[in-house]
């Protein structure tokens, strides 16, 4: 799915949302985690146990929603030429500039994780990992007012791997879609 800040960290990783639904759901039932989860719910009977596995994945799916824009903003503010333009923006308020960039490079290392309680009491927690490397050519930032406010996309090409409790799940490498020009929900403050 492609939404305003383009697709979501799952669409990197699957080609349908059921998919990836399926994937963590398994793996919590059969890999590392699922061996604490179950030893941390005790005497609970196997069906409740194998609910909370099966909420795990899905909780894990919803992680997975974050968008891709979302997950690059880091490090805009090292870039030189982005931090010159939001200068020069400064003495121009409401004026915007362009910045042309050369092939850029980001790399994102998102770890979330979904804790199990029972009773308030922590059962185990279950840690996913999201390896993002994306090059990124052709790109124009959008400057004004000390901040970056969008980028006008070129291509944007990507190199990922999902893992779950230190299972990998999933392993890609392609060409990302994303919209013609990616608004920040906030304004990335270059000065």
């Amino acid at each position: 799915m492609t939404g305003p800040t383009g697709p979501s960290v799952r669409a990197l990783f699957f080609d349908s949302p059921g998919d990836a639904v399926t994937a963590l759901a398994e793996a919590v039932r059969t890999g590392a985690a699922a061996g604490e989860i179950r030893d941390g719910l005790g005497r609970m009977p196997a069906a409740g146990k194998d609910a909370v596995l099966a909420e795990v994945g899905r909780v894990a799916d919803g992680i997975l929603d974050m968008g891709v824009a979302d997950m690059v903003e880091q490090g805009w503010n090292r870039y030189t030429a982005l931090v010159d333009a939001a200068t020069r923006s400064l003495a121009n308020p409401g004026g915007r500039e362009l910045v042309e960039m050369a092939t850029h490079t980001a790399t994102v290392d998102y770890r979330p994780s979904v804790e199990v309680h029972l009773a308030d009491l922590p059962v185990a927690a279950v840690g996913m990992r999201a390896l993002l490397e994306f090059t990124l050519r052709g790109l124009v930032g959008v400057v004004a007012d000390g901040a970056l406010t969008a980028i006008r996309a070129g291509t944007w090409e990507c190199t990922g791997t999902l893992e779950l409790a230190g299972q990998v799940i999933a392993n890609r490498k392609g060409e990302v879609t994303m919209p013609a020009e990616i608004r920040f929900r906030r304004p990335i403050p270059l000065r």
